[in-house]
């Protein structure tokens, strides 16, 4: 346990022990034998969250309500493998927990939130398994000094050995199915950073015993010299206005001794936990500083070992496509019985979601009914940044309002580099996926909160949700075909980056990011998160435009594009940019001949016009089984293929480059789809990081197992890749 937890979890017994009594218990009708499955503490709260219990790990039954993970949730039963290896089992778990939850969202804790004012609901959270793990005495050393004849000894039974209180890393490595385990040199850092930690808490223990001893002694002093002080003032005072006439109006001195001890220790706790968050932020900055050393000094190698190794010429694959594309087999969609159907027949009667789903309905109507001859009705972020920006307002035209906006600025700890994995996992069926709170507000600090709305089962002008995450919501059409919603601006997160949302009563948003040099990004997304416009304005006003999807293009006619031909452009570590520039003209042959641009969403959609440019194809970059981050040696593969794209952006800032993921056809559509989409992210991050690919400049877009290399419903390497294709000569940005 880290100081940091230990002190959230005296603050959190601090205030809990003031909390009033008297919530109403749980309306259920919860098995008790079944209960059992649960620890004594969690077992009390879900047969009845008005135990006094309850308070203390509320919080941490409201996370794994909304998402049952292994890792972070196995400190709720007593025996975790057997639950979470028992479908049927962990199904019933999962559902005394959403029914709990639900019984404690109607308490209310404001009194304890109140108090609670600077610890963040993660610490609450991380104090709560602390309890979880035999440390409910630690309450001991938030209490106020203890009143005379109660014992004032210390529980030594406190957990402080590394080793009895495992690790967020152990505890992740334990649940994922999908990790290998750790090498003896892994085992010794954490055995040794768990050890720092114990002795840290055990220095800051000694420091709160010390300080209570002190107040104790204090107290006591002041009430030996009571006495004496009395005798004094009586002596002093003029006959007949004795001391006793002014007694009955104020406490005695114990009592005020007392009151002040509880007040000056309660003070101390709230000092100790700002120096604490003053500390970390200070260690976080200087984490952050040097990473940003490392990053440049690796980059640095990284662009010296790829200028020595260019030697070779790339190798221009072309192929033909078969007409009946292989579509391997997919599971039928999950059944939705009549419990499930009244879970979301509950969550669509709340009027955030019912206005959420008819705004998705008619942004997904309306995309029905174009024909392709033009972007569509214009968004009204667009109308209204078009009207800023005009000379001339019309007369008798109201101006557009937004109905929200926000404002903030970005910091390192919330922008997700390459390296880093996703923290939430997918739901794919109902139960798992009707969390509403915590694991939307990526979308909703996104501007969008249609999509923060949805769950599993939901119906959106005939898109079945049949996925979602804290930050994707996969749909399926009537057509069969899945399509991913996400924020199509995620990438543009960078650290000091100044973020203004205004979100308008169609759900498209428009962004401004103002960056530390000056420069700054604007975007326009509809209410799925996709980007229609984008420009980058430079710090002297220049203004280069990257994405123009609302204005007007000519419908798509495949019978008068070129044959498809699967068009490769091999780029290996050795491959010399130079050369590769040449043979990528060469290949962009049949795009330019077309004479006429795509939308961004057609390009997207329709593979007869992606595959008119060649795809830039590094080396195969693995992933780990499941996981979308990239580790460094894999991002060593882009080398070239970032040194290529260095070269085009020089020539033309408005080069617009799309990053597509693939997986092979093991497991759910749905799921891959998702992975897919979250590697394509990952690679484009690492474009950023590692090459200075401007993100602006980047489209990401996840197809899953939909476009098979290798026509096999089998494990498949091959089918399992990144590649990157240049538009630009698509959209006609020239």
């Amino acid at each position: 346990m880290s100081r940091k937890n230990y002190k959230a979890t005296t603050a959190l017994g601090l205030c809990l022990a003031m909390l009033p009594a008297g919530v109403n218990a749980q309306s259920s009708d919860l098995d008790a034998d079944a209960a059992e499955m649960f620890v004594p503490m969690v077992q009390d709260c879900v047969l009845d969250t008005s135990d006094e219990g309850c308070q203390q790990v509320r919080t941490v039954i409201t996370e794994c309500a909304q998402d049952l993970d292994f890792a972070r949730c196995q400190l709720l039963f007593e025996d975790a493998n057997a639950v979470f290896e028992d479908a049927a089992q962990l199904e019933q778990a999962q559902t005394m927990l959403s029914e709990t939850s639900d019984a404690i969202s109607q308490i209310d804790f404001s009194d304890v939130d109140a108090d609670l004012d600077d610890l963040a609901e993660a610490a609450r959270a991380d104090a709560e398994r602390t309890l979880l793990l035999g440390d409910e005495n630690l309450m001991t050393h938030s209490s106020p000094p203890l009143a005379e004849g109660e014992p004032d000894e210390i529980d030594e039974d406190l957990p402080l050995d590394g080793d009895d209180v495992p690790s967020g890393e152990e505890t992740e490595e334990t649940g994922a199915s999908d990790l290998t385990e750790d090498d003896s040199e892994s085992a010794l850092e954490a055995e040794a950073e768990a050890e720092a930690e114990a002795e840290a808490e055990q220095r800051l223990r000694e420091a709160l015993e010390a300080e209570q001893r002190a107040d104790e002694e204090d107290a006591q002093a002041d009430i030996d010299a009571g006495p004496e002080l009395g005798a004094e003032e009586t002596e002093i005072a003029p006959e007949g206005e004795a001391a006793s006439d002014a007694e009955p109006d104020m406490p005695d001195a114990p009592e005020r001794d007392e009151a002040a001890a509880e007040d000056e220790a309660e003070q101390r706790l709230r000092e100790a936990l700002e120096a604490e968050r003053r500390d970390a932020e200070a260690e976080e900055a200087a984490a952050r500083e040097q990473a940003e050393i490392d990053l440049e000094r690796e980059r640095e190698e990284l662009r010296a070992e790829a200028e020595a190794m260019a030697e070779e010429a790339p190798e221009l694959i072309v192929e033909e496509v078969t007409e009946e594309e292989f579509v391997a087999p997919d599971d039928a969609p999950r059944a939705i019985d009549a419990e499930q159907q009244a879970m979301i027949d509950r969550l669509m009667a709340d009027p955030e979601t019912a206005e959420a789903l008819m705004l998705l309905g008619q942004m997904t109507q309306q995309d029905e009914s174009d024909t392709g001859e033009s972007g569509g009705v214009l968004a009204a972020a667009l109308s209204a940044l078009q009207r800023e920006r005009s000379q001339e307002v019309e007369e008798g035209v109201d101006a557009v309002e937004a109905e929200e906006v926000t404002e903030e600025e970005i910091t390192a700890a919330e922008v997700r580099t390459s390296r880093d994995d996703f923290d939430s996992r997918f739901a794919l069926d109902v139960a798992a996926g009707q969390a509403r709170s915590s694991d939307r507000r990526d979308l909703e600090r996104a501007g969008l909160a249609a999509l923060g709305a949805l769950a599993v089962g939901m119906i959106v002008n005939q898109n079945r949700v049949v996925a979602r995450s804290d930050e994707r919501v996969v749909v399926q059409r009537d057509d069969g075909e899945y399509a991913v919603w996400r924020d199509d601006d995620v990438i543009l997160s960078q650290d000091g980056s100044q973020r203004r949302i205004e979100r308008y009563a169609d759900g498209s948003t428009l962004t401004r990011w103002a960056r530390p040099d000056g420069s700054e990004i604007i975007t326009v997304r509809d209410a799925t998160g996709r980007v229609q416009w984008r420009e980058r304005v430079l710090p002297d006003g220049t203004s280069i435009e990257l994405v123009d999807d609302m204005r007007e293009v000519q419908a798509i006619d495949v019978s008068v594009l070129p044959p498809p031909r699967r068009r490769e452009l091999r780029i290996t570590q050795r491959t010399d940019p130079e050369l590769a520039l040449a043979l990528l003209q060469e290949a962009e042959a049949d795009a330019r001949a077309l004479d006429r641009a795509f939308s961004l969403r057609q390009i997207r959609e329709v593979r007869e016009v992606r595959e008119l440019v060649p795809v830039l194809s590094p080396d195969p970059i693995t992933f780990e089984i499941n996981r979308a981050n990239v580790r460094p040696e894999e991002a060593r593969k882009l080398a070239q293929v970032g040194r290529l794209m260095e070269r085009l952006l020089a020539d033309n800032p408005r080069e617009l480059f799309l990053v597509e993921g693939h997986t092979d056809a093991t497991g759910p559509a749905s799921y891959n789809l998702a992975l897919s989409d979250r590697r394509a992210e990952s690679v484009a991050l690492a474009l950023t990081e590692f090459f200075e690919i401007p993100p602006e400049n980047l489209i990401i877009q996840g197809y899953g197992e939909r476009y098979l290399r290798i026509p096999t419903a089998a494990a498949e390497e091959r089918n399992r890749r990144v590649a990157i294709r240049r538009i630009t000569p698509l959209m006609g940005l020239w």
